[in-house]
């Protein structure tokens, strides 16, 4: 046995205590060293000394340090914790380690602390630390635990379904889309797995899927179909690799989306477009989508058709359709698209000729609005259809020819036939002079008739005129100045009646026609010719308000009843003990109507009726 002498032993004694007392100034931690006491009833605790790490750490030089009791040195409270500490290393004899939240000089501080006993003949006799302070390793664990929490409340309040999986398929983790979408309680989800949730076909799919981003280590992206307590769903999921430190795969993580509304969507979607494309088909309608930016024209097979052409044949941009418009409309339809491009007009919509490929022209009707516009408001995009109306155009030049023969059929009966009827009643009423007795009364009969006839012609001249005419006739009229006329003819046709004006009639203007005049004169000859009195009365008045017209015309004959009074405006019903054409009272409503007013008939007292025309005021 090798034995050294003691000036060997002092040698390595020494240079232990040279090595120890270098770690000790050394040390990055905070090393410091407490001298124990036994005392009556406890321990003693001294601070023998502090290393500079301490020092720099905790703000207490070597002088403020050493020789202070732990009460003295950080006060009352806080000494008596850390003396608790330091009386269970004593009392346990072995290194104990925990955490302890000093006030020290510097600040708060987070500490993790641990202490180890020093043996003198078998009693703690001195106590080293070894403190660290992990006061921002603490702050990032609570920064890391509000991440977490605030993690966990989008995890839960999110509507996809989000999962974590092991490599094994076991569920780790669900939130609550992801738990109530499969109906699993929050205790129940580890070890969980597909086949535990899912038909067994499901599974398996969910489970190569799983196994594919393992083993790629690639983000998969797939549409699938998963039952679920609520039903069927149409879902989209995405699986992604979850790595560990080592880059090593360990967990998939999926985001699952409910799509089933829009997949039904785009399933309606598919078969409007369907429909939409078989109504284009069947209607032959011409599909045109203009970029007004750099005047590119696509434009469907329908339209190329409606011109003997096929889409190949046709260069897709604007000079094509340019090149194709009759010369004579050409200026006009750029004048509409103008408009509609100002705003002026809620559509493009215009009526034109177009060349086709056997050199003729036809009639096309061409709608389309704008699509879409730029920041600045200018029009980037315009859509709008082709409609083939060459049958349309043809039939309406048919029907101009036969309207201009209605012209000259009415010419004739207003002019020619009415002015023989005139003459015959002109000559008539001068051979009163030279009948007798029973004469006078087949004279009479003849003159009635006549005048009659001459009604007749008047009322199907007016209703040949209604037919010809159009929206397009109307102008301001002066409701005083007709009715004022038509009283006055009225007046010298029928000298038996008495027909007189109650009050002024206010010179306002309604939006008619010069078939107003046909309004009054029928409501006053009505008034007259079905009267049963020996000398009929009527009295014409007129009231305004801000926004309509209203003439009233009441006769003192037999009245009208109740249930008679909507059926006598309707086309060939006659007065009460009438022989008419019943045409007057039709003619009236529909005029009335055209004009945007009201017709109808009351009682008035103490006998009789007034029928009251209510027109709207040019605004």
């Amino acid at each position: 046995m090798d034995k050294r002498s003691n000036a060997d032993t002092e040698t390595i004694g020494s240079e232990s205590e040279n090595v120890y007392e270098v770690i000790f100034r050394k040390m990055e931690d905070a090393v410091f060293l407490i001298d124990v006491e036994r005392t009556g009833d406890g321990y003693n605790f001294v601070f023998r000394r502090n290393n500079a790490s301490h020092r720099q750490q905790t703000g207490f030089s070597e002088d403020e340090f050493r020789g202070q009791t732990p009460r003295e040195l950080l006060g009352d409270e806080q000494g008596a914790a850390v003396e608790g500490n330091y009386r269970r290393c004593v009392e346990q004899k072995e290194t104990i380690e925990y955490e302890e939240v000093l006030e020290l000089p510097g600040g708060s501080s987070h500490w993790l602390t641990k202490l180890s006993p020093i043996f003198e003949h078998g009693q703690v006799s001195q106590i080293v630390g070894v403190a660290r302070d992990i006061t921002e390793k603490k702050e990032q664990e609570r920064e890391l635990q509000r991440l977490n929490r605030r993690f966990e409340t989008v995890l839960g309040t999110m509507s996809a379904a989000v999962f974590l999986k092991d490599t094994e398929g076991r569920y780790l983790l669900m939130n609550q889309a992801c738990r109530d979408l499969f109906n699993v309680d929050d205790g129940e989800i580890l070890g969980l797995t597909d086949s535990d949730i899912l038909p067994p076909d499901v599974a398996e799919e969910a489970r190569s899927d799983d196994r594919q981003v393992i083993e790629s280590g690639e983000v998969l992206e797939i549409e699938e179909a998963v039952p679920t307590t609520a039903g069927n769903s149409v879902r989209l999921t995405r699986k992604s690799p979850v790595y560990d430190e080592s880059g090593k795969i360990t967990a998939v993580c999926g985001v699952s989306t409910d799509i089933t509304e829009q997949k039904q969507r785009q399933q309606e979607l598919e078969g409007l477009k369907e429909r939409f494309e078989l109504a284009v088909e069947g209607a032959n309608l011409g599909i045109w989508d203009w970029d007004m930016t750099t005047d590119e024209l696509e434009f469907n097979e329908q339209w190329a058709r409606m011109l003997g052409h096929s889409t190949d044949e046709m260069e897709p941009h604007l000079k094509e359709w340019e090149q194709r418009a009759h010369p004579d409309d050409l200026g006009r339809v750029k004048e509409a698209i103008d408009d509609h491009i100002e705003g002026k007009t809620a559509l493009y919509d215009t009526e034109h000729r177009m060349r086709t490929a056997d050199g003729d022209w036809k009639w096309i009707r061409a709608v389309g609005e704008i699509a879409e516009r730029n920041g600045d408001g200018d029009p980037v995009r315009a859509v709008g259809i082709h409609l083939d109306i060459d049958e349309r155009k043809e039939y309406e030049q048919t029907i101009e020819r036969q309207r201009d023969n209605l012209e000259v059929l009415n010419e004739v009966v207003r002019h020619d036939v009415r002015n023989a009827l005139q003459l015959v009643l002109a000559y008539s009423d001068m051979l009163g002079d030279y009948v007798e007795d029973d004469g006078e009364t087949y004279l009479r009969q003849v003159l009635e008739a006549g005048r009659e006839a001459v009604d007749i012609t008047q009322t199907a001249g007016d209703v040949t005129k209604l037919l010809l005419r159009s929206e397009a006739d109307r102008t301001p009229v002066a409701v005083r100045s007709v009715l004022e006329e038509q009283i006055d003819d009225v007046r010298a046709d029928y000298e038996r009646a008495i027909v007189s004006v109650d009050g002024a009639i206010a010179d306002v203007n309604v939006i008619a026609d010069g078939m107003l005049d046909s309004v009054f004169r029928n409501l006053l000859k009505n008034a007259i010719v079905h009267n049963n009195k020996e000398l009929p009365e009527v009295t014409v008045s007129a009231t305004v308000d801000d926004e309509v017209v209203q003439v009233r015309v009441a006769d003192n004959g037999p009245g009208v009843p109740d249930d008679r009074k909507e059926q006598i405006f309707e086309e060939g019903e006659k007065g009460l003990d009438s022989e008419g054409t019943g045409l007057g009272l039709y003619l009236v409503r529909t005029l009335v109507d055209r004009y945007g007013g009201d017709v109808w008939v009351e009682d008035t007292e103490p006998e009789g009726s007034v029928f009251v025309v209510e027109l709207p005021r040019e605004m």
